[in-house]
């Protein structure tokens, strides 16, 4: 059992910003349910309104805009949007860094939040609940669409490639679709557009180099740090690393880049990439030669 925590911690440590969501949001909300499960059977009390967002409690509990992304109600919900985070940043990160995302992610469930609030005080839906990161996931998505909207990519089970631009109608058309079933979805409906449209506009700048909502990422990165201790404690050295003569070169002898020089960079190679997916777009991905490949490997990690 041990040897499995072992290797679940080393998974979580070494994953990208997106399998931490993944993680953070599989622990958090095991221990909802779990929480909740008893407290409902033992003393009829819910604690829904503690960790999820609604303009009926939203005041008492401030705290809630921190800890819905992370909070799914049910199981369904949780695997479907943990698929989309991991796609999501896949695609993400063939142009941007990792805390990039973050910050796309931060503040789109950010904006998304304070959307749901004031639509359901104008539609009156007082009871209404906002759960998971969905929010930041059309926040991030409809970024890249704002930065390459004819960026080629594949949907299992479909045979052929499409347009990034055109998965994001696809979502936009299911919302619209939900919301005319389910009325009282409208708060969650403009949540996800305001989300959306932070994420396309923001992009317009950001790409630019005026990334004027600055975020201290590094801060909200201890926050995966303090998750994982827990596995972390299970981690323990196997063999002694002996030291050698040579000069040892290790990343945190250089200042980490700012995200704007990362963008400067990532411009750089910018104009590779397009040719290279535009020669996907009209060939296929077979008729790229092997450095063209390993370039467009080496860009989305």
């Amino acid at each position: 059992m041990d040897k499995k925590m072992i290797n679940i911690w080393d998974y979580y440590k070494n994953g990208t910003e997106g399998i931490k969501l993944i993680f953070i949001s599989v622990l958090f909300s095991f221990f909802y349910w779990i929480l909740n499960f008893l407290l409902i059977k033992t003393f009829d009390f819910s604690i829904t309104s503690y960790v999820l967002v609604s303009v009926n409690n939203f005041l008492p509990f401030i705290w809630t805009i921190i800890t819905f992304p992370f909070i799914y109600t049910n199981l369904w919900d949780l695997l479907i949007a943990a698929m989309i985070i991991y796609f999501v940043e896949k695609i993400f990160r063939i142009y941007f860094s990792g805390s990039s995302f973050l910050k796309f992610f931060i503040y789109g469930n950010l904006i998304g939040c304070i959307a749901f609030l004031l639509t359901n005080v104008i539609a009156d839906q007082e009871y209404s609940l906002l759960e998971g990161g969905m929010l930041g996931v059309y926040s991030c998505l409809f970024a890249i669409i704002s930065y390459n909207p004819k960026m080629q990519i594949s949907l299992y089970p479909i045979p052929y490639q499409l347009p990034l631009y055109v998965v994001g109608i696809v979502f936009v058309l299911f919302d619209v679709a939900n919301l005319l079933n389910y009325n009282e979805l409208i708060g969650v409906f403009i949540a996800r557009i305001a989300a959306a449209s932070f994420g396309f506009f923001y992009m317009k700048s950001f790409q630019k180099g005026n990334d004027f909502l600055v975020f201290p990422i590094s801060n909200f990165k201890k926050i995966f740090s303090h998750v994982g201790s827990y596995f972390k404690k299970l981690d323990k050295p196997k063999f002694k690393i002996e030291k050698n003569d040579k000069k040892q070169y290790t990343s945190h002898h250089s200042r980490p880049l700012s995200d704007e020089e990362f963008n400067y960079n990532k411009v750089k190679k910018q104009k590779q990439i397009d040719t290279i997916l535009d020669k996907i777009s009209k060939s296929g991905y077979d008729s790229l030669t092997k450095q063209e490949k390993e370039f467009l490997f080496n860009s989305s990690k």
